[in-house]
């Protein structure tokens, strides 16, 4: 079964391994994982925490978009282009826009120029534009952060809201009138963590036609740690499912065993080569065969084509 996964973070790596030196770094330490797993779409996240420049910001997308115009794969720049058979879907994505102190709209305008996709206002930091989870829980979107998601629905990015507080959150629901989604976040019911999303948050982008990619890192998925595997983050899949229809679910891994350190994975879902775990654990919690087709792949590939 082919799988669409809304999150990793692959612009990062990327940008890292070329400071190191190494050659072609989308094709020699990622592309063979996704073949295993057939992952067949992966949004390459271009990640900042919180400190990194609108230089830095601009050069790490810039060169992700360099490697995927040199790999073997079809680099998603129009609607198009996800319906092209064959090849690996490659697509670029924001993870936190810290750079951006001035000129969102500029700013804004450049990522869509270089066919960024999907992007978040913040990491869990607070910046110019929002506020993350780890930040004032009071402060929302600023007014530099209402221009941002103006330009954003104006160029096309969809907003992904995985790491809003709950102010930010809210304030892009009143406020933008572009497609948003949470590209790696689970329900708050089954595993309460600051990270994953209420049932009323998950209710309101189901009602703007948004989609949620189910999050495999462990502390995400369950409290316990003897569940925190495949089948428990197919629970969460189920959970929403029940909640808001089957069509506002989607994958959305955010694989990161490509990092040093320690691994912060489920079990049976360390690294894209183990999508196919999650596809049999969909089975096991009672989705059919139609119902897993669209979590795997079509309703991602039906967001980013509408």
């Amino acid at each position: 079964m082919k799988l669409f996964d809304l999150h990793c973070d692959i612009g990062t790596d990327v940008e890292e391994s070329l400071r190191k030196g190494i050659k072609d770094p989308f094709t020699t330490r990622h592309l063979n994982k996704l073949h295993q797993g057939d992952i067949d779409y992966v949004c390459c996240a271009c990640f900042f925490e919180g400190s990194e420049t609108w230089e830095y910001m601009a050069k790490m997308i810039t060169d992700l978009e360099r490697e995927l115009e040199q790999s073997d794969v079809t680099f998603v720049k129009e609607k198009e282009d996800l319906y092209k058979e064959g090849k690996t879907h490659a697509i670029i994505s924001v993870e936190g826009m810290c750079g951006i102190k001035e000129e969102p709209r500029e700013k804004i305008q450049f990522m869509a120029k270089h066919h960024v996709k999907v992007a978040s206002l913040a990491w869990n930091d607070q910046n110019y534009l929002a506020s993350g989870v780890k930040s004032d829980v009071c402060r929302g979107l600023t007014v530099a952060g209402l221009e941002a998601i103006d330009e954003m629905a104006k160029c096309g990015i969809a907003l992904d809201v995985s790491h809003l507080n709950e102010a930010s959150f809210w304030d892009v629901i009143k406020h933008h009138t572009g497609k948003i989604c949470a590209t790696h976040s689970n329900s708050k019911h089954l595993c309460d963590v600051e990270r994953n999303l209420t049932n009323q948050q998950i209710r309101a982008i189901a009602q703007r036609g948004g989609i949620i990619g189910m999050n495999a890192c462990a502390s995400f998925v369950d409290p316990d740690k003897s569940k925190q595997d495949a089948y428990h983050l197919a629970l969460h899949a189920k959970y929403i499912a029940d909640l808001v229809g089957v069509d506002h679910v989607a994958c959305g891994f955010d694989f990161m065993d490509f990092f040093e350190g320690e691994d912060y994975m489920a079990k049976g879902l360390h690294d894209s080569s183990c999508g196919q775990n999650f596809v049999r654990a969909l089975y096991e919690v009672g989705f059919n065969e139609e119902e897993v087709v669209a979590i795997c792949y079509q309703n991602a590939v039906r967001f980013f084509s509408e």
